[in-house]
């Protein structure tokens, strides 16, 4: 990579934001609210029970399972059941199906196990609106939260950002099923928050994150650069991103953030399966000297088209000591030279294996580790559809297939099909088999959408 560290991207190390007022949340009414009761129970115990037995089991399964909710239907409603939930009310919001303008109102999670979804699970079905006045969607500040099966669109800033809160560290974030586009700087923020408190062992899986031509201006006119990107974690230790799609992070005027970035001290980082398109910078573990610890990169497929002038690296390893990259598919059809960086002194033992790509895999100042079982003569004729970012294998013929090394950390791959099919584990992210010449398998993020 040839950027270095700008003031936007080292201010983010420390960024948070507060309410933005005092006494801002209100107490919530009492309507709209309504009971969801579950009830399980073993079957074959209950063919056993009788009389007073069953009736009591029967009982202390109901009375178990039951999980209150409450459904939302208004922006008023919505905000008033976050603040809600935040003060000990039903952890559990609903929201109906329709079109939500924020018009500057957003919601701050502070209380744990806190979960936000649609509710028929349909992300299409359910919009928070911030018309780009919201400045954050979801600021979440605790554990345990989840925000999943909706679509987020238009904050002037973060859709979604999490940090530790003022007096610990938070931790099993899970971001599901959600469509974010055209967020103002990042789609999703991680960093800690202003006392130093970390966010933690979260996951972020089956999502769409995109920006498009329109969404592209306003990031420019918002931040005078192309301050934006897909994932952004600071401090952060042992994400799992999985399973998500990125798409058109890139200016015409700059170099955009990473589609995927962990840096600032971050550790232990998973990032599988996911698709990458049409973005400046692929995946990212450190930036100059601001590191991260060891992680894995594997199974994900990176596709970038021409070049919009200022396009970089598939995937690059600064300050990355340890880090293991395993089994990627990297096509880029840009100038820049490298499609697999690893970078600075610091970086060393690092693993880069089982790789496929069209570009070099360059050690640049001073950096060392383990490059084997690589290509780096990928063509385009070699993929399904390599154009649309559909890097799944059309054949036998390329040299790849069964001639990778089997690795402890990779028994699947970006399908999820088990490793091997062959005598040997094949090169990137696809796990050739012979059905898919005629007819391709879909990524686990379109066949979320087929549900």
């Amino acid at each position: 990579m040839n950027k270095a560290i700008n003031d936007q991207e080292a201010r983010g190390v420390l960024e948070q934001l507060q309410p933005h007022k005092p006494g801002e949340f209100t107490n919530p009414g009492s309507s709209g609210w309504f009971l969801s009761v579950k009830t399980t129970m073993n079957t074959g115990f209950a063919l056993c029970i009788i009389g007073m037995t069953l009736a009591l089991f029967i009982t202390l399964s109901w009375q178990n399972s039951c999980t209150a909710a409450v459904y939302v239907s208004t922006v008023n409603e919505l905000v008033n059941a976050v603040t809600a939930a935040n003060t000990g009310s039903d952890h559990t919001i609903l929201v109906n199906k329709g079109t939500y303008d924020l018009n500057g109102e957003y919601l701050r999670i502070t209380a744990d196990n806190v979960t936000v979804r649609s509710t028929n699970g349909a992300r299409s079905d359910v919009v928070l609106d911030g018309n780009y006045v919201t400045t954050e969607i979801f600021q979440i500040l605790a554990s345990n939260v989840t925000i999943a099966d909706m679509t987020l669109q238009k904050a002037q800033d973060h859709p979604i950002h999490m940090m530790g809160a003022d007096d610990h560290n938070i931790s099993g974030v899970l971001i599901e099923n959600v469509h974010i586009i055209d967020p103002g700087q990042q789609a999703v923020k991680i960093n800690a928050g202003g006392s130093g408190h970390s966010a933690d062992q979260g996951i972020i899986r089956d999502s769409l994150l995109e920006l498009t031509a329109a969404g592209r201006t306003f990031v420019w006119d918002h931040n005078g650069s192309c301050y934006t990107g897909g994932i952004d974690g600071h401090g952060a230790t042992y994400w799992r991103i999985q399973d998500n799609e990125v798409r058109g992070f890139w200016c015409n005027g700059d170099l955009s953030e990473h589609a995927i970035h962990f840096w600032s001290n971050s550790a232990d980082t998973l990032v599988e399966r996911n698709l990458i398109v049409d973005c400046d910078r692929g995946i990212g573990f450190g930036l100059g000297t601001s590191g991260h610890q060891r992680g894995i990169i594997r199974n994900n497929m990176i596709y970038h088209p021409e070049n919009h002038g200022y396009s970089d690296v598939g995937i690059g390893l600064e300050s990355a000591p340890n880090a293991k990259v395993y089994n990627n598919t990297i096509f880029l059809n840009h100038e820049y030279a490298n499609a697999i960086e690893y970078r600075w002194s610091v970086t060393t033992g690092v693993e880069i294996r089982n790789n496929l790509t069209n570009k070099d895999i360059t050690s640049r100042d001073e950096a060392s580790g383990t490059v084997s079982h690589n290509s780096i003569t990928a063509q385009a004729d070699w993929f399904l559809d390599a154009t649309a970012g559909d890097l799944h294998l059309t054949g036998t013929g390329h040299g790849v297939v069964d001639t990778g090394m089997a690795l402890p950390e990779v028994n699947d791959d970006f399908d999820q099909e088990s490793r091997p099919q062959g005598v040997g584990v094949d090169i990137g992210a696809d796990e050739y088999s012979a059905a898919q010449g005629s007819s391709p398998v879909l990524p686990p993020i379109f066949l979320l959408l087929l549900r």
